[in-house]
């Protein structure tokens, strides 16, 4: 295409895409701009609003205002966020410093403020207020020889151009990292007509440290599973008193704590002020958890202004926790864990360190209402080899566990099935280390039933009734009849094959006569003279709510003539015998003999002597 081709085309053109070549499209903008201008709204027009409304081009031109005035806000919110008209107030500059430059929350500081008028106009009336951080402790106040009120200075008259500048000396009580802010508020009146005007401005300041130290005290060697004492020191390095002091401990994982000679209430402990350059100490004791490592111990002191606490520098104290040296563990001859008796019990001991311990004192422990004592150890005393136990040496030690014949029902809340539970221990000392402790896991057995056979006569009942006949004291050829009671009791267990016996004594004869609240009744075996009371199953008659187990018969005595003069035996050699369902051990009880001597009967007392 030639170059007037070109130029005619460009002429011709109704927009810039409609041009070819770089040249036609410089031809099509310049002869036609503002066609090219509107042709986008033209073909917005043509696209979305021709044919589709009744009044298109209306509605076209009423959407175009509402664009250009949108834009136009949009324009206006950028020059104001982009542009901001200064103040009058703007041009009086206040600059804030502190010495020394590290501030110590807890020590005294100097804060100087200085203010400079750039505003070209006389301040007239001034006044500075300062408003300080809360618990801020003033010292001194320093502003020439203007006069102050509080804190409120009265500058007066401030040229153009002057500067001035306020001391302020005094104490920050405040959260270490936390922030400090001071505000200072000029007031004044300026111009001709002397307009009100005031100038705000605040000087924040971050303390870094604090007088308030802790230190923490602990042994250098720490055994896992063991009580440590611990002691926190707490000192005023500063030059004025604290208020009260609050630390809070943050314990170790497994840590438990036992006691301190300061309360720790609500998890935190409150101490009193203490006078600068002084000291004071927190002692404490817990017990450490069983995992050797590194275990840290952290605590966080903050001064206290009633509800109001200040939080410093926190204490961080690392400490090496070593495993147990000594290890044990224990076995029980389950046959021995009887009343009565004294429990049999295998303690193997193992050193698994790499230094020997002495002293060492192995034990078992017990819960148990029937253990005689809480422990029972032996000691190097008894056991020489016990003195020291080199790296990687073993033993057993034997342990006797004495047990009680019976127990009190108050002892205990569980009446059957009563458990034996023991664990191992072993007591030693290592290095600096003293009267270190490890226990092993806890066994348990459930004790062989104790068993109580109660056997006595009574010529009449506790309330005074007669139940007896004949004579008292028993005459030489007549017949005095008593009655016989056996009662079973305190057994935990279930018994099977149970039986009671009893031989009658010399001229003693069972009347048939009986009574028994389980069961079935008594019976005389002629073959040994006996009374025998039988059952296939009792059941623990240790419990208060228990069924109780009696037995009552009456026997018959004609005493002969040679038992003048004697008090006669009524019944003999009585026991109860039985299984223990639930340990299978054999079990077994005597009964008192049974005489004429009845102390405690009321018509009997007195009346045992044949006559």
């Amino acid at each position: 295409m030639s170059l007037i081709e070109e130029f005619n085309h460009g002429i011709a053109c109704n927009s810039i895409k409609d041009a070819k070549t770089v040249r036609e499209k410089a031809v099509c903008l310049a002869a036609h701009p503002g066609r090219i201008a509107v042709f986008p709204l033209v073909h917005w027009f043509e696209k979305r609003y021709r044919g589709k409304y009744r009044f298109a081009r209306l509605t076209f031109l009423f959407d175009l205002v509402l664009v250009g005035i949108a834009i136009g806000l949009g324009l206006i919110a950028l020059a104001f966020a982009v542009y901001t008209p200064t103040s009058f107030a703007d041009h009086i500059l206040f600059q804030a410093d502190v010495a020394p430059h590290e501030i110590v929350s807890g020590a005294p500081s100097t804060l100087v403020i200085r203010y400079k008028n750039d505003t070209g106009e006389e301040l007239r009336d001034a006044k500075l207020l300062l408003n300080f951080p809360a618990h801020f402790l003033l010292q001194e106040l320093e502003h020439d020889t203007v006069p102050r009120h509080g804190q409120t200075i009265d500058v007066g008259t401030i040229p153009p151009d002057a500067v001035g500048s306020v001391k302020i000396r005094g104490v920050m009580f405040g959260d270490v990292g936390g922030k400090q802010t001071f505000v200072s508020t000029l007031t004044f009146t300026h111009g001709e007509k002397n307009v009100p005007g005031t100038k705000t401005d605040e000087h924040v300041f971050i303390p870094s440290k604090t007088t308030l130290g802790l230190s923490l005290f602990l042994p250098k060697r720490v055994v896992a599973s063991q009580s440590v004492e611990g002691s926190l020191t707490y000192r005023n390095s500063g030059d004025i008193d604290y208020p009260e002091i609050m630390i809070e401990p943050e314990w170790p994982d497994g840590f438990a704590f036992i006691s301190s000679d300061v309360p720790l209430a609500n998890g935190v402990f409150r101490l009193p002020a203490i006078t600068a350059g002084t000291e004071g100490t927190l002692a404490f004791t817990g017990t450490l958890g069983d995992t050797p490592g590194t275990t840290t111990f952290r605590f966080h002191p903050s001064f206290a202004f009633g509800e109001d606490l200040y939080r410093q520098e926190t204490l961080t104290h690392d400490v090496n926790v070593i495993p147990l040296p000594l290890q044990v563990s224990h076995s029980v001859d389950a046959d021995t864990v009887r009343p009565g008796g004294a429990a049999r019990i295998t303690v193997t001991y193992t050193n698994i360190s790499d230094e020997s311990v002495t002293n060492v004192r192995i034990g078992v422990e017990s819960q148990s209402p029937f253990a005689r004592s809480a422990t029972f150890a032996v000691s190097s005393s008894t056991d020489p080899k016990l003195a020291s136990v080199a790296p990687g040496e073993s033993g057993i030690v034997t342990v006797e566990f004495p047990l009680r014949s019976s127990v009190s029902q108050s002892a205990t809340d569980t009446y059957e099935q009563i458990p034996f539970s023991s664990r191992a221990f072993a007591v030693f000392d290592m290095g600096d280390t003293k009267d270190a402790t490890m226990r092993d896991g806890e066994l348990t057995y459930v004790m062989t039933s104790p068993i109580a056979l109660d056997s006595f006569a009574r010529y009449a009942s506790p309330s005074g009734d007669q139940i007896g006949r004949g004579a008292l004291p028993p005459l030489a050829g007549e017949t005095t009849k008593y009655w016989a009671f056996w009662n079973l009791r305190g057994t935990t267990n279930e018994l099977t094959n149970v039986r009671i016996e009893g031989e009658l004594g010399t001229n003693v004869t069972f009347t048939g006569r009986q009574t028994v609240s389980v069961n079935g009744g008594v019976i005389y075996d002629f073959t040994s003279n006996e009374i025998v009371w039988t059952a296939t199953s009792v059941n623990p008659t240790f419990s208060p709510s228990s069924k109780i187990v009696g037995i009552a018969f009456e026997l018959a005595i004609t005493p002969s003539e040679n038992q003048i003069g004697t008090i006669p035996t009524l019944l003999k050699n009585v026991r109860v015998i039985g299984t223990d369902a639930v340990t299978g051990a054999f079990v077994s009880a005597s009964g008192a003999t049974i005489t004429t001597n009845l102390p405690d009967d009321a018509m009997a007392a007195g009346n045992a002597t044949v006559e």
